[in-house]
């Protein structure tokens, strides 16, 4: 029987990317994709794929769509709560087994605010995603993507016998994306502006503040190996509470990115001196005026983590270049894209 996919966030970088990659690898899958305004070649880009336009906010549209599926792959705006409950009734109304693969982040582990003696500064704490699965399902209630985690997290808790949830919970992402909408990262494109703003890459204190970071083929290598796995039936890797995939293949610390951005900006004639600088917890709120905490989640916090449970469970071995491999190749991009 043909596996039936929905797909949401598909022209976004990382919704993109793995919708692409599937495409592809699969074509005898019957792919079904969510979009609020298709590209104007969508549809001659990817003829077999069923269109249905519409926003996050269409409930009705979306829990018919998941009601249709066998598996749902929920990208985009990972807090909209409307929308992943609407996905989550539509599964429940199958009369068979169904599966949710859920995009979070590890912005969930972020020490700030709760506390700040973290902020540009070394925290030991590495997380797993097999020996610390407990503390990784109940973070506190104002950590980022805690809600809608919660949600899926009750939803399997309710309902695994006929639910099977997963949560992939990237670090930062590197690399260029392959969908048919955005293709660039998030935190180089952030960083860039900011660096514009300050006139030298940055850090906050010392900058000893460590983050995992993957590249984006690596990451969606996972997502395709977890829907093999499902179709496969599923047997072979953890779903419901333990099914937590967190998806790091390498660290950096925030100083270690700015100079190594700063000599490469310096280097193309982008900025005037090859030096990065320390700056103040003032100077970071004022990044972001209309949010002030941005520069903190992005720049300033420490979040560490091991992908143990996609090596174990999935075979997972990252081959994608580093990301000091990509690191100019993506400073350009970004930069190009302002001009």
């Amino acid at each position: 029987m043909t596996p039936r996919l929905f797909l949401t966030g598909v022209t976004g970088y990382i919704g993109g990317s793995v919708f692409s990659a599937l495409a592809r690898k699969h074509p005898e899958y019957d792919l079904t994709v969510l979009l609020r305004k298709p590209p104007t070649n969508f549809t001659s880009q990817f003829p077999g794929v069923n269109l249905i336009q519409g926003s996050f906010d269409d409930s009705g549209t979306i829990a018919e769509a998941a009601a249709s599926a066998d598996i749902v792959i929920y990208s985009g705006d990972g807090d909209h709560e409307n929308a992943l409950n609407s996905i989550i009734s539509g599964l429940l109304r199958r009369d068979s087994i169904s599966y949710l693969i859920k995009l979070s982040g590890t912005g969930t582990l972020y020490e700030y605010p709760d506390t700040m003696e973290y902020l540009g500064r070394f925290n030991p704490k590495i997380y797993s995603d097999i020996d610390d699965i407990k503390e990784l399902v109940s973070r506190p209630d104002n950590a980022l993507h805690r809600r809608t985690d919660a949600i899926v997290l009750k939803a399997a808790a309710e309902h695994g016998h006929s639910l099977k949830t997963a949560i992939v919970c990237p670090p930062d992402i590197y690399g260029r994306g392959h969908g048919p909408g955005r293709r660039a990262s998030y935190y180089i494109p952030w960083f860039v502006e900011a660096t514009r703003k300050l006139g030298k890459p940055f850090y906050l204190q010392d900058g000893s503040n460590m983050r995992g970071w993957v590249h984006i083929d690596d990451f969606v290598q996972i997502y395709i190996s977890l829907v093999e796995a499902a179709v496969a039936g599923g047997e072979s890797v953890s779903w419901g509470r333990e099914g937590y995939f967190l998806a790091a293949s390498q660290e950096a610390s925030q100083r270690d990115v700015a100079e190594a951005t700063a000599k490469i900006l310096f280097a193309r004639g982008e900025i005037s001196s090859a030096d990065a600088q320390s700056i103040s917890n003032e100077e970071m709120a004022s990044l972001f005026p209309d949010a002030p905490d941005t520069g903190f989640f992005s720049f300033g916090c420490n979040s560490r983590s091991k992908a143990d449970r996609a090596i174990k469970e999935l075979g997972h071995v990252p081959k994608a270049p580093s990301l000091w491999d990509v690191l100019e190749s993506d400073l350009m991009d970004a930069i190009a894209a302002t001009k």
